[in-house]
């Protein structure tokens, strides 16, 4: 991958877009190309750049729309000097993220996880918490960024190669918002191997950023600054390592039941009731608030057999 994954390949090309890349220079840490074919003087007036991976799908109209989005006068990104992040607009907007159709006929695994692939946007209705209360979300690399935000909000703020996964913190510190009604479509992983290595990255990566709960955050010169991030920020973070720990959590739970736990009054069977209870639960809360929210375009059987199937897949997985 080289230098900061992906994070190294945006900051080359951010610096190259504002004409810091020194294109006669056999210098690296000054320019990183290898080749620079072509007049890049047009390339200083890019202002928006659109982030995908490999196998993410692009609908067709959607750069436009992204573009539209990001440059409405509401959304644009204000940063602050004195917090050292972006305060009011947005540096980053992150759309919706579904499995692709052809995606889902990979394998059996995939399909299992492929909940309504394909699906259009506008018969449903979505809504994230962080967006609708804080009017924040948060990024996960794949969207479109305002190149100046950006790197005026994350530009020299980590320590190199320490950070796996720089999505969320990125979005914290040049302001993310959720566009609810544009989609990607990306592949999901055909095997249960490729996912678990997925998650074990994405981990990772969350528990690198545990420092960022600090008061103080590590900088590239190896001191320490104070960390700029906002409170929600703070916990949109906490809460990825709260989420990584639950699986954990959960298995250790059934094991003291079985074991430590267990009593005349508590038999291990509340124990493992309990855990798949708290499996279920939010799938069946889910389930019923989508048989509440019928569309109005969609009839009321293909409502039934939509929520269905839905239920159906959300108990197999």
């Amino acid at each position: 991958m080289g230098y900061e994954r992906k994070r190294g390949k945006l900051a080359d090309l951010n610096s190259l877009l504002r004409g810091r890349a020194n294109s006669g220079t056999h210098d690296l840490s000054a320019n990183p190309f290898s080749l620079i074919v072509g007049n890049t003087e047009i390339l200083t007036g890019v202002k928006y750049v659109i982030t995908l991976d490999t196998d993410t799908q692009l609908p067709r109209d959607s750069a436009r729309q992204f573009v539209g989005a990001i440059a409405h006068p509401l959304n644009r990104a204000q940063y602050d000097e004195d917090k050292q992040r972006v305060v009011e607009g947005y540096g980053i907007l992150q759309p919706r993220v579904a499995v692709s159709l052809p995606g889902t006929n990979r394998s059996r695994y995939a399909r299992m996880h492929g909940n309504d692939p394909g699906i259009d946007p506008y018969t449903r209705v979505v809504s994230d918490v962080y967006q609708d209360l804080f009017h924040e979300g948060s990024f996960i690399g794949k969207g479109i960024y305002d190149v100046d935000a950006f790197e005026r909000s994350v530009g020299g703020r980590f320590p190199e190669n320490r950070i796996l996964s720089h999505d969320l913190v990125e979005g914290c510190y040049a302001r993310a918002g959720l566009l609810s009604d544009l989609m990607l479509y990306e592949e999901y992983p055909y095997r249960y191997s490729a996912d678990v290595s997925r998650r074990h990255r994405w981990i990772r990566g969350d528990w690198q950023l545990l420092r960022w709960l600090l008061p103080g955050v590590p900088a590239p010169d190896g001191q320490r600054r104070k960390n700029p991030l906002s409170m929600i920020s703070r916990w949109k973070l906490f809460d990825n390592l709260r989420r990584s720990l639950v699986p954990s959590a959960l298995t250790l739970l059934v094991l003291l039941g079985w074991t430590e736990l267990s009593s005349a009054w508590l038999s291990p069977w509340f124990w493992t009731l309990s855990v798949i209870g708290i499996i279920f639960f939010p799938s069946l809360i889910s389930s019923l608030l989508d048989l509440l929210k019928k569309p109005d375009d969609l009839l009321f059987r293909q409502h039934i057999a939509s929520v269905g199937r839905s239920v159906a897949g959300n108990l197999f997985r």
